[in-house]
């Protein structure tokens, strides 16, 4: 099931404050099967911190999200 990038902003900050964790880019790769995210860390545990991301379109937005979140506290 693919994910839109509103699905998946919206699963890394369910309030809408984009004070959590912001997508920068959402880009489609490989004839859509792979999303490229650039994120970026806005409060604690992911303050200060960005990343590039790649993410399965296969995964559901939740997933994706986990991903997302993740990747920001390595």
């Amino acid at each position: 099931m693919a994910f839109t990038e509103s699905q998946l902003q919206a699963q890394l900050d369910p309030a809408n404050t984009l004070r959590t964790i912001v997508i920068e880019t959402f880009q489609p790769l490989l004839g859509g099967t792979i999303t490229e995210v650039y994120a970026i860390g806005v409060v604690a545990p992911y303050a200060g911190r960005s990343r590039w991301v790649q993410v399965a379109q296969s995964n559901t937005p939740a997933q994706a999200a986990t991903i997302i979140q993740n990747k920001l506290r390595e």
